[in-house]
C-alpha cells in the first residue's frame, strides 16, 4: 500500500527551545542561538516511518526558515512544502506549487503590507516568498480581537497564533497543497499531523490525523500536546502501519 504522511514541523515534529527537555536534539541555529529542537525518541521513530512510506513536511515556514533547519546525517526529507503550499523543494530546487493562486491577490498583499508597515501595533510585518503576509504584534496587543476586525476589512484569509497573524490568499491552505500532493503521488491512504488551525485544512482532508487536545475535527485522533504530541502521534503511525 502506498501511504503518504504530511506533518507540519514547529509544535507537531519540533519544538522551540522553551519546551526542550534533556537529550533533545537540537535541528536549527537561529542568530547564533540553538532555537528548535525533535526528541530523541521521535527522531527514531520519524526515520523508521519515512523508510516505509512517502514523508513530506508541510509548513508555514518560509524556504530560509525550512533551510535553516538541519537534519541529521543519516536523515533528511527528500522533499518539503514551504510557504504554507506555494513551494515544493526538492533538495536544493524549488518548485512553483501553488503560486499560480497568489497571483490574484499580490496587490491586496501588497497593499495590506504597506498599511501595516506604520502601524506601531507590530513590530514585524512583511510578505513571506511573495506568497503570504506575516505579522507578529507587540505584547500588549490582542491579537484574537485584531484578527477579528482585519478579517472584515480584507478578502485575504487571517489567522493567527501566539503574537503570530497571516494574511493568506483564500485558496493558500495546506488542504490545497495536500491536495496537489495526492495528485502528485497517488498514495492509497494519507496521513497527517499538526497543531493549530493553520493546519485544520490538511488534517481534515487526510484519512487519519493526528492533533493536540485543543484541536478539532471528526477524524482527528487527540494527542498530548507539544513536548510529548511527536512521540505519541508517530508511536501510533507505527503501530498503523503494523496492523
Amino acid at each position: 500500500m502506498r501511504i503518504l504522511f504530511a506533518c507540519d514541523l514547529d509544535n507537531t515534529l519540533i519544538h522551540s527551545y522553551k519546551n526542550r527537555r534533556a537529550g533533545d536534539i537540537c535541528v536549527e541555529h537561529y542568530d547564533g542561538h540553538e532555537q528548535s529542537f525533535i526528541s530523541p525518541v521521535a527522531l527514531d521513530l520519524l526515520k523508521e516511518i519515512a523508510a516505509r512510506i512517502i514523508f513530506i513536511p508541510i509548513t508555514t515556514r518560509s524556504i530560509e526558515q525550512y533551510r535553516r533547519i538541519f537534519w541529521r546525517e543519516d536523515f533528511r526529507p527528500t522533499s518539503a512544502i514551504v510557504a504554507n503550499g506555494a513551494y515544493l523543494l526538492n533538495g536544493d530546487t524549488k518548485e512553483n506549487f501553488m503560486t499560480d493562486i497568489i497571483a490574484p491577490h499580490a496587490t491586496e498583499l501588497s497593499a495590506q503590507c504597506e498599511k501595516f508597515s506604520a502601524d506601531d501595533n507590530f513590530n514585524i510585518c512583511r510578505i513571506v516568498d511573495e506568497s503570504f503576509l506575516f505579522l507578529r504584534a507587540r505584547d500588549d496587543i490582542n491579537v484574537e480581537e485584531i484578527s477579528a476586525d482585519l478579517q472584515t476589512q480584507t478578502k485575504l484569509t487571517v489567522r493567527h497564533t501566539g503574537r503570530k497573524i497571516y494574511l493568506f490568499p483564500p485558496k493558500l491552505t495546506k488542504g490545497a497543497a495536500l491536495n496537489r500532493l495526492t495528485e502528485k503521488f497517488s498514495p492509497d491512504k494519507v496521513i497527517a499531523a499538526g497543531d493549530s488551525d493553520i493546519d485544520l485544512p490538511m488534517l481534515k482532508i487526510a484519512d487519519v490525523a493526528f492533533a493536540p487536545k485543543n484541536l478539532s475535527a471528526p477524524n482527528v485522533i487527540k494527542c498530548s500536546p507539544t513536548p510529548d504530541f511527536a512521540e505519541e502521534f508517530l508511536s501510533k503511525i507505527i503501530r498503523l502501519l503494523e496492523d
